[in-house]
């Protein structure tokens, strides 16, 4: 399913084409066993005609404790800087309930995914944190159970974590450290004290589920971005990555293979310029249409061009980089 960016095929001003692909690969050692069994003749096709121009990464390493602001981006956010675009820290936001996982010397965040949280447990919870939000100017509305609406002067400038950054991760090192953040530090511990003792929680507690013991504050790609991007992103690998599905995984890739891949192909066939980034979670390579040459053919020929091999690369490309 697309998302943020991706509501139809865009062009730039030369008509060229550009496709980038989220999630092209996942460090779960069930994914990167699953490379080997991806059949995928149309991206081996492309690649085969195409050359790397230009990689970069987002795992970056901590800066005094903390990360750089460029490291808030997942790789497919970082990339479109390629296109001159920078990302927009405006009024709007998504706020997600969450359940933090209290360590003796940190807290990780958990998948909110996996806390399976109902319809009537979310607008519940929001319901009881509405008037908190409200006394620092935030008004916040009800979209999903773990999509919440918010908009305030508060974020206005404020870099916030993608929030697929922090799952898994100490959110201490991800909580924005900017002096505008710390209302929003004072109103996360506040909520963390009233969703304590909320009814919700107190059953979930009783049913031996994950409780909702606080709420991450990020922005989707249409908030960051303008939707006249030149590029078309496409997250249809995200949640068979995020799940280390495998299976689904090599599903969705086959789809893409045939409808996204197929599509470059043939206009690359029109002698027409396209470009294709290949994205992990961190890391990004971006490629382009190579000349062809007697030499290059023969390597081409001798050396044909490997999914595994282009894909691999975005991990190495995340610990190198």
């Amino acid at each position: 399913m697309n998302h943020g960016l991706t509501s139809s095929p865009v062009t730039d001003s030369q008509g060229e084409p550009h496709s980038i692909i989220a999630y092209a690969c996942g460090a779960s050692e069930t994914l990167i066993q699953g490379l080997n069994t991806l059949n995928l003749p149309h991206l081996a096709a492309l690649l085969g005609k195409m050359a790397c121009v230009s990689q970069g990464s987002t795992a970056m390493d901590l800066v005094a404790g903390k990360f750089p602001e460029s490291a808030y981006l997942m790789a497919h956010e970082s990339v479109l800087k390629l296109w001159d675009l920078q990302p927009q820290w405006g009024k709007e936001v998504i706020i997600t309930p969450c359940h933090w996982q209290v360590g003796m010397n940190d807290v990780v965040m958990r998948n909110p995914a996996d806390i399976q949280l109902t319809a009537e447990e979310s607008q519940a919870l929001l319901l009881a944190i509405q008037p908190y939000f409200a006394e620092d100017g935030i008004e916040v509305r009800y979209e999903s159970p773990l999509v919440w609406r918010g908009k305030g002067s508060m974020f206005q400038g404020l870099p916030l974590p993608a929030i697929d950054k922090a799952v898994g991760q100490h959110v201490n090192a991800w909580m924005p450290s900017a002096p505008q953040a710390r209302p929003l530090q004072r109103l996360q511990s506040e909520m963390q004290m009233l969703l304590y003792q909320h009814p919700v929680n107190d059953q979930r507690s009783l049913q031996g589920r994950w409780t909702v013991n606080s709420f991450w504050v990020h922005r989707q790609l249409n908030q960051l971005f303008e939707a006249t991007s030149p590029a078309q992103i496409f997250l249809d690998l995200k949640e068979a990555t995020q799940q280390s599905n495998a299976a689904l995984w090599r599903q969705q890739w086959e789809r893409l293979d045939n409808t996204v891949c197929k599509h470059l192909l043939d206009v690359l066939a029109q002698q027409q310029d396209v470009s294709l980034t290949l994205c992990s979670a961190t890391a990004w390579r971006h490629y382009r249409p190579q000349k062809s040459s007697l030499w290059h053919s023969l390597q081409r020929l001798f050396k044909p061009t490997s999914v595994h091999k282009e894909l691999s690369a975005l991990l190495e490309d995340a610990s190198a980089l």
